[in-house]
């Protein structure tokens, strides 16, 4: 049985803890060797067992009954069987087992390297996690120092398994777990698991995951990271739920029937605007947010130097906490606002929208699609799901034969879209390989076989080739046998069918595809977004938000440049009328609101159609 699982099996006892009188008649307290760091600071994890007392406790450990309190609040109402409570490692005795490893002959010395973690080095060595916690009592799991050297037991080399190791590293996790209370889970991380795949787990973005944990050297397998807990606050919004179960049903009810007015502020008002936006997750910077508050920041520049009117900014950081949302919204500095932007997140929405429905107030939701909350006052910047294909309707309305192109990996949710988009409508679909030369390998009996992608291209009738493979080679080489075909032909003097390759934007992202081939095979991509750099005011943009900030603009930074015009502006008229039966082109991309069911939010209707033509230009719709 290893360490930690030797310390998980105590006796329990049904019998209530005894208080200071019996203290001298009960057992000694037995002490944990169980160590976790929490803030830096190193912890004992003992679980309270039958007869043990504060006074029996803070003897056994060598602090004071006044520590064990500070450290452990409920400690003061009494202790209960199976509590688990923290006691700090007092310094003496971390030195003193320095000290005592030190003088020993018995142990190798090992020096942390960059990106090692505990779980690594007791891999390397086949020795227990427990086994080197016990002897370092000062290692951190959860951050290793590089440089800093490890005491190894020689006797122990050799006699612990990988999978002992795992068991080791997961117990540490859960004590820890046990120990802290700080809105985090600590999750020990397993061969495989991906930083994609833990923030999909947990429910955040990969940003926010990186933002709460050093990964800079990789996602290594062992290391301890954090991540929020579910269940943070959980009593905290149940209770305030519950106090507020009644107006909540009653707003839920009437919500159907809210009449808001807006009012525009005149130029010669200052505009009260708040940012909401989880500009920090754990004391670190949100990078993604933070970009959006700069781009925001020059849109309200902008603004300024048009003569727009003066506006009062003020940025409050969410930090992806619905408790600190619903603090900010009660605030009574929170009243004089006059537009909201923000929060990004919908399940922090409602507090803030309680708050405008009731003084008319407009709330931006700048990136998330909304779908639960529903409300007069809210504008969603992010294009309606449902509109998403409404400018290929040409390209799929009988004039083109249409050709599906799969391969071993394929873009799962492009493909959802656009087998909903396509029913009822005749196509051919192909499974695309490569062994030597392209091969094109019928998916079903309806669709004819494909010797030479020229031998389609010779036909009379357009294509429109909808590739749903989503590996960078795969793609890159469909494109390139197209484009090849079309070119073979042309050059024969032959006539080439007119033909349209549609992608997804997600293309963008590959680094090694040569993007001439894009224009070369007419592609075409539905984005969210696009901010084309040779175009004069996503240059002048550019010019200014480097000159500010020393880096390029990412999306997020445009699309809060977009939101502070669209809205600054906005406020000081179009808000009368509710934004509507207008278009608004801050950068490049357009935006036109319209409002979702009776009484429903204000979705922006406009995607973007961007065409790759033939001449190397590129073209928007």
């Amino acid at each position: 049985m290893n360490l930690f699982k030797r310390l998980i099996t105590l006796a329990v006892f049904s019998t209530a803890v005894v208080g200071w009188a019996g203290v001298q008649a009960l057992p000694p307290v037995e002490k944990t060797p169980v160590i976790v760091f929490i803030n830096g600071k190193k912890y004992y994890i003992h679980t309270v067992k039958s007869g043990d007392t504060l006074y029996s406790i803070a003897k056994a450990y060598e602090v004071s009954e006044a520590v064990i309190k500070e450290c452990n609040p409920g400690a003061a109402d009494g202790l209960k069987i199976d509590q688990t409570i923290k006691i700090p490692v007092p310094e003496k005795v971390q030195a003193e087992a320095r000290a005592e490893k030190k003088r020993k002959r018995e142990y190798l010395s090992h020096k942390i390297k960059a990106g090692e973690t505990l779980y690594g080095i007791a891999r390397d060595y086949n020795i227990s996690v427990a086994t080197l916690m016990e002897d370092n009592p000062d290692v951190n799991p959860q951050a290793l120092n590089v440089g800093k050297s490890l005491w190894v037991r020689k006797a122990e080399i050799g006699s612990s398994s990988e999978q002992e190791a795992k068991e080791d590293m997961a117990e540490y996790a859960d004590n820890l777990n046990k120990a802290t209370d700080d809105g985090y889970i600590y999750h020990v991380v397993m061969p495989g698991e991906t930083i994609y795949s833990l923030a999909r787990r947990y429910g955040i973005t990969e940003n926010e995951f990186v933002a709460m944990n050093d990964v800079d050297g990789g996602l290594k397998s062992g290391a301890v990271v954090r991540v929020p807990d579910p269940d943070r606050n959980a009593k905290e919004v149940a209770e305030l739920a519950q106090a507020e179960a009644a107006d909540q049903n009653q707003a839920e009810q009437n919500r159907g029937n809210v009449d808001v007015a807006f009012r525009s502020i005149p130029p010669s008002e200052p505009l009260d605007i708040a940012l909401m936006l989880p500009l920090e997750v754990s004391s670190k910077p949100n990078a993604s947010y933070v970009e959006f508050y700069q781009g925001f920041l020059l849109g309200l520049e902008h603004l300024k130097e048009e003569g727009r009117g003066a506006v009062n900014l003020t940025v409050y950081n969410t930090g992806h906490d619905q408790l600190k949302v619903k603090e900010i919204v009660d605030n009574g500095a929170f009243d004089a606002t006059d537009l909201i932007v923000g929060p990004v997140y919908e399940d922090e929405l409602k507090p803030v929208v309680d708050f405008a429905e009731k003084r008319g107030v407009p709330v931006v939701s700048p990136l998330a699609n909304l779908s639960a909350v529903k409300s007069p006052v809210l504008y969603q910047l992010s294009p309606a799901p449902e509109k998403k294909y409404a400018k290929i309707g040409n390209l799929i309305d009988g004039g083109r034969d249409i050709y599906l192109i799969y391969a071993s990996s394929n873009d799962s949710e492009f493909e959802r879209e656009i087998i909903a988009e396509l029913e009822g409508k005749s196509r051919y679909s192909y499974t695309y390989s490569y062994n030597q030369k392209s091969i094109f390998t019928p998916r079903d009996a309806s669709s004819p076989a494909i010797a030479d992608m020229a031998d389609v291209l010779k036909g009379e009738r357009p294509c429109l080739f909808i590739v749903l493979a989503n590996a960078e080679t795969d793609v890159d080489r469909i494109l390139a046998t197209i484009s090849s075909a079309n070119t073979s032909i042309v050059e024969r003097g032959t006539k080439s069918a007119q033909y349209v390759v549609l992608g997804t934007s997600r293309w963008g992202r590959f680094n090694n595809i040569d993007h001439t081939s894009f224009f070369n095979n007419n592609v075409v991509m539905i984005s969210t977004y696009h901010a084309k750099r040779d175009s004069a005011a996503v240059r002048d943009f550019d010019s200014r938000y480097i000159k500010s900030y020393g880096t390029l603009p990412s999306l997020y930074s445009y699309r809060g440049y977009d939101a502070a015009v669209i809205f600054g502006a906005g406020m000081r008229s179009d808000i009368d009328y509710r934004m509507l039966d207008k278009r608004y082109v801050p950068l490049q991309t357009e935006y036109k609101f319209l409002q979702s069911g009776e009484n429903g939010l204000y979705v922006n209707q406009e995607w973007m159609r961007v065409n790759y033509n033939g001449n190397y230009t590129i073209t928007l719709e």
